[in-house]
């Protein structure tokens, strides 16, 4: 029939048959002589019925056709069909008899142009981020030196094996908590879900990593899905996503906490080199060096100030010189021994713990012990030696021959030799004196004397 229907229909008065019968043989014949077909066409008047078979209309300029795909395979589909969407539809076409309805029944459906996972990924990224789960805001920081971490992966996977090499190397007590969980296939992403709530339920770990290494869209989809992401944004424990190359973006990357760009990127970022602690020691040793470095020259600089300013005595200033440089070589000598003594503590306790937790809270309690003494005993001895400065203030302040003005005095310089008068038989009658006092100077002449 050359891809023609030849539908004749025979028959006299005493031949005849009902609608029903009628359309059955329009049904027969156009399924027996039409194979299924690819049809392009718009999405219009779509709908889902309460049963889950889903309706619409496919059509064209020219044209339009009803069509229905049922609910085993309208479940198969990743993305959400909408009005005005063109689409590629695998399907046969028959009479459908309770209206006499040409009908055609989808199997399957693709968007025109773009890929399906593409479509499904594009438009659950929009509604989550609408919803608000990739903002800044939800994102939480993650524990500087965790006790336990989490891992959600597939059992046997490289990324499992470069996760906890690395981590064990930068971290040896590190306690690591394995959640096997499939991470590609069907039921993937139930597995992925199912893992997430079950470390929160077992609360032990102090963040988790949830991933698994390379592939294309479809390997990696798992994490793509909505209900891995919700598990994510449910969880209580902070979640890092390590999933695929550095290239790779997945609806998880952007719900997470923080995003690695491959497991073992993830396997640096949750643990801190064991190295490193023991250089932030150092830093806090330096630093505080630094600081009473410091005070010391500013509180020596103040002591050079007063001795410009005041003309004598001279023995108590260079007294007071050398008494401080002798606080200056004590207290950094202390400072310097008790650094060393509370570094070989740490070291000692160290050696001696046997768990990965304990050892991991003696560390951090070491740590704060140092820092605390360190300030207070810093902060003890500057206080001192504030007090020492003020206290030796007072007292230059006390012999300095201005106070002694202050209190009615003066100074009588003979103009005649230069020499201050302290005996009234130096002075002979006619000689300019040359008086100070508390606030300024006279000029006088002897004119009398007496003993």
């Amino acid at each position: 029939m050359d891809g023609q229907l030849d539908l004749v229909l025979r028959g006299r008065r005493s031949g005849l048959i009902s609608v029903s019968d009628l359309l059955r043989r329009v049904r027969d014949a156009l399924e027996s002589n039409l194979d299924e077909y690819w049809v392009v066409g718009e999405i219009s008047n779509a709908r889902l019925a309460p049963s889950n078979h889903f309706y619409f209309t496919l059509k064209d300029q020219r044209g339009a056709i009803s069509a229905v795909m049922f609910k085993s395979a309208f479940t198969r589909l990743r993305f959400k069909i909408t009005d005005g969407m063109e689409v590629i539809v695998r399907g046969r076409v028959s009479i459908f008899d309770s209206r006499g309805a040409l009908q055609l029944y989808a199997e399957e459906m693709e968007p025109r142009g773009v890929g399906a996972l593409q479509v499904a990924f594009e438009q659950l990224k929009r509604r989550l981020e609408a919803e608000g789960l990739f903002e800044q805001a939800r994102k939480r920081p993650l524990p500087y030196l965790p006790r336990v971490v989490g891992i959600v992966t597939a059992r046997g996977g490289a990324g499992l094996a470069d996760m906890l090499r690395v981590m064990l190397d930068r971290f040896p007590n590190l306690r690591v908590l394995f959640r096997p969980a499939k991470v590609q296939g069907a039921g993937a992403a139930d597995e992925i879900a199912a893992a997430i709530a079950d470390l929160n339920r077992d609360g032990r770990a102090e963040v988790l990593i949830v991933g698994r290494g390379g592939g294309s869209l479809e390997d990696l989809w798992a994490f793509n899905e909505e209900k891995v992401a919700r598990a994510i944004a449910r969880s209580a424990i902070p979640v890092i996503s390590a999933v695929g190359h550095e290239v790779d973006f997945t609806i998880a990357d952007f719900v997470a906490d923080l995003r690695a760009p491959t497991p073992t990127a993830a396997a640096h970022l949750v643990v801190p080199n064991h190295a490193e602690l023991k250089e932030r020691i150092a830093n806090i040793e330096a630093a505080m060096r630094a600081v009473m470095e410091r005070e010391i020259s500013s509180l020596r600089e103040t002591v050079d100030d007063f001795a410009g300013r005041l003309r004598h005595p001279r023995g108590l200033l260079l007294e007071a010189r050398e008494r401080i440089a002798g606080l200056d070589a004590e207290l950094a000598g202390a400072i310097t021994s008790r650094i060393a003594g509370e570094y070989r503590v740490v070291q000692n306790l160290s050696q001696r713990l046997r768990g990965p937790a304990a050892m991991i809270r003696e560390l951090r309690a070491a740590i704060e012990r140092i820092n605390d003494r360190l300030t207070r005993g810093a902060q003890s001895a500057l206080e001192s030696r504030r007090r020492a400065v003020g206290a030796m203030a007072g007292k230059l302040d006390a012999l300095s021959p201005l106070k002694v003005l202050e209190r009615g005095y003066s100074v009588v310089i003979n103009s005649r030799d230069g020499r201050a008068v302290l005996d009234a038989a130096t002075v002979q009658i006619g000689d300019s004196l040359d008086i100070t006092l508390a606030k300024g100077r006279l000029g006088a002449r002897a004119t009398a004397r007496s003993s």
